[in-house]
């Protein structure tokens, strides 16, 4: 008499997979969420740095009669700049993790620094 010959996975090793594949998404989600986080603050750094040296020049420019504003899109805010004695600061959007902050030393010639979430 012939026996039948067994097909497919067992529940065992339908399981172990599973669990495998929880580990790998646990230590995935949390380096991509991060890596997302900091390519916000970057694109925030970038569009403070932008802003802070136009509105410099336009400080440092007896002919110009106003300081421009801020346009706002990769930051979730950007505080205008007033003088030169007065930093230019930026909150990046949240993307994945905490929000860098980013100040523009204006009297250093905008000089920015960012300060990465914890």
């Amino acid at each position: 008499m012939k026996t039948k010959m067994q097909k497919g996975f067992t529940l065992i090793e339908l399981m172990i997979v599973i669990a495998i594949i929880g580990i790998l998404a646990a230590i995935a989600l949390p380096a991509y969420q991060n890596y997302t986080q900091r390519s916000s603050d970057n694109a925030c750094l970038a569009e403070t740095k932008a802003y802070a040296n136009t509105a410099l020049a336009a400080i440092l420019d007896p002919a110009v009669t106003a300081i421009p504003t801020a346009r706002v899109a990769a930051c979730a805010s950007i505080v205008d700049a007033t003088d030169i004695a007065t930093p230019v600061t930026a909150v990046a959007e949240v993307s994945g993790g905490t929000a860098g902050t980013i100040s523009c030393n204006m009297a250093e010639g905008a000089t920015c620094v960012l300060t990465p979430g914890t």
